[in-house]
């Protein structure tokens, strides 16, 4: 014989989720003339439904009067439950892909140029063998856009570096990139090497203008370097091509010349130590807000990052 039901069962079979949906959005917006009109609802009718929802729980949800819009402590507690439930029926089509076993979608990364790390291609190669059904494009972009992009959504995520970390973002360090000064073999201060940055001062630099990090710029002008400029560029590949040229010299990561410097096509000039280095994150939306394809691509840079701790 069934248990008779409690007045608590009673409430929450008989609670119209469809209310609490609205209430949500009645939060949101900051009361409900606002997420009437964002809703495209008459305004006494999304009041009614507020009032509903008050009557089915039993408690007063919200004030509403000329002080504005306020949430009681139960339409606080309420407002959480709402909250939990939205963003279940959120990740609901995730889910059911997950446990399909079978991730289709479209995983879009913003990367900075020239980026050369075998643990990221390794990540991706990772990531191809799991879910084969994911499509993924990689766009290039300075590091400033990358950031602005996954905040948008114009991007799931961005290889970059970042000079703040802030709450609005997800930051997972990567790698470190190091900075050295090259010249080419067509400069005349090929095959020099200088213990003081400062005797480069004078010199004509290609610079990486509004892209440059932070320890970088610091670094240059402690030393007082890129006084005289002679160009450059944000993408890192023609700033590259540029130094090849042999008309300046200019900063690079090392991880993207190693192929040049080998040949002797590019010559680092500075035994100085330390050089300006800094770490490069893989960046995504918060947890709550990050798509299926991201987070996977989180999961995975994890796994793969703690492997390689352990080793």
């Amino acid at each position: 014989m069934k248990s008779p039901m409690t007045p608590h069962d009673l409430l929450w079979r008989r609670l119209d989720w469809n209310l609490m949906r609205l209430f949500h959005e009645i939060v949101q917006h900051g009361g409900v003339s606002a997420a009437a009109r964002a809703l495209g609802r008459q305004q006494p009718a999304t009041s009614q439904a507020l009032s509903r929802l008050e009557d089915q729980l039993g408690v007063q949800l919200c004030e509403r009067g000329p002080g504005g819009f306020s949430l009681t402590p139960e339409g606080r507690i309420i407002f959480d439950i709402s909250s939990e439930m939205v963003e279940l029926m959120r990740q609901a089509p995730d889910l059911l892909t997950q446990a399909a076993g079978s991730v289709r979608g479209h995983l879009r990364i913003a990367i900075m140029s020239s980026i050369r790390d075998r643990e990221f291609d390794q990540i991706l190669a990772a990531m191809a063998r799991r879910h084969p059904l994911l499509e993924v494009s990689i766009d290039l972009a300075p590091w400033q856009s990358i950031l602005d992009a996954v905040r948008t959504g114009e991007a799931d995520a961005g290889i970059a570096y970042v000079q703040i970390l802030d709450s609005v973002l997800a930051y997972e360090p990567l790698f470190s990139e190091t900075q050295q000064l090259y010249c080419s073999a067509n400069h005349a201060l090929f095959g020099q090497s200088f213990d003081n940055p400062r005797a480069l001062a004078d010199e004509h630099f290609f610079l990486t203008g509004r892209d440059e990090p932070v320890e970088l710029m610091n670094f240059r002008r402690q030393f007082g370097l890129g006084k005289n400029a002679r160009g450059g560029s944000e993408d890192l590949g023609e700033l590259k091509r540029l130094i090849l040229t042999g008309a300046a010299i200019g900063f690079l990561p090392t991880c993207i010349v190693e192929e040049e410097v080998r040949r002797r096509e590019l010559w680092p000039l500075l035994s100085y130590r330390p050089l300006p280095s800094y770490p490069v994150y893989l960046v995504t939306r918060p947890a709550k807000t990050r798509p299926l394809p991201a987070q996977l691509l989180l999961d995975e840079a994890r796994r793969r990052l703690t492997a390689k701790k352990g080793e």
